[in-house]
């Protein structure tokens, strides 16, 4: 009986960082439910957890799921993406889901501070970034544009916030993670589209997954248009969340014995 090599310490890190996005998704599922088990109100929509106890873990798994991605290296346009991506995680966890159309004024103070901090780290990571790529000799047009894509958020954002309180409190939240969730549809949707080593049914499922998620936001935006649709907010949430984690369950699966890991 032949037997199975031993996985590199490379192949192994991978599927850990993999594996801790899929922990994250589930951790946020959970808390949530927990909240709705233990007060009796199921809150109307997962970022409103922000608002309840469930905000720390709310937040902390998108803060850990953003260093995840930014962790997977590779030289690629997914690669690009899912670190534009990265970018857009923390954001999503900073600024506040409106209830009722608006933003407690209480935690005004609390979306000021995070999105100060989000420019100053944010910046002091790129220029980390670049120069580590330079040192590497990995500074391409590719990472030079990847870059440049990430400092307009990193400033932007805290520039509307700026600009605009009210305008970034109203339309913040939803404008981040629809992006987010469009680049990881991107990057699904790349994934079964050019050739590669994956068979016919791995390319179907990442096309699927690529509409799926496409819907979700496109369902979610409608949903918004509309307002007053609070369980149809819930319900289009959890569906991206739930197409998110089979994402990365697909990935996770793909890669698994493959000896160099990155993002292709």
């Amino acid at each position: 009986m032949s037997q199975v090599a031993a996985a590199t310490s490379l192949a192994r890190t991978y599927r850990y960082v993999r594996l801790a996005i899929l922990g994250a998704v589930l951790a946020i599922l959970v808390s949530v439910a927990a909240v709705a088990i233990g007060t009796g109100v199921t809150p109307e929509s997962l970022s409103a957890g922000f608002y309840t106890p469930a905000r720390t873990v709310f937040t902390g798994s998108l803060f850990a799921v953003s260093l995840a991605l930014l962790a997977l290296s590779g030289r690629s346009v997914p690669q690009a993406l899912l670190d534009i991506a990265a970018v857009l995680a923390p954001l999503i966890a900073i600024i506040p889901t409106p209830v009722d159309g608006v933003v407690p004024e209480a935690v005004h103070a609390d979306v000021v501070n995070g999105l100060l901090t989000f420019a100053m780290v944010g910046i002091a990571a790129l220029i980390t970034a670049l120069v580590v790529a330079r040192a590497q000799r990995s500074l391409t047009r590719g990472v030079l544009s990847t870059a440049a894509v990430a400092g307009i958020l990193i400033v932007g954002f805290p520039t509307w916030a700026a600009v605009d309180l009210d305008g970034l409190l109203r339309f913040g939240h939803l404008t981040a993670t629809l992006a987010f969730f469009a680049l990881v549809a991107a990057v699904a949707g790349w994934t079964a589209w050019v050739p590669s080593s994956s068979s016919p049914v791995s390319r179907g499922l990442y096309g699927a997954l690529a509409v799926g998620i496409l819907a979700a936001i496109a369902f979610l935006f409608v949903v918004f248009l509309l307002a007053d649709v609070d369980p149809l907010v819930l319900v289009g949430e959890v569906a991206l969340l739930l197409l998110f984690a089979a994402f990365w369950i697909a990935e996770t699966v793909r890669t698994w014995d493959d000896p160099n890991p990155s993002i292709r």
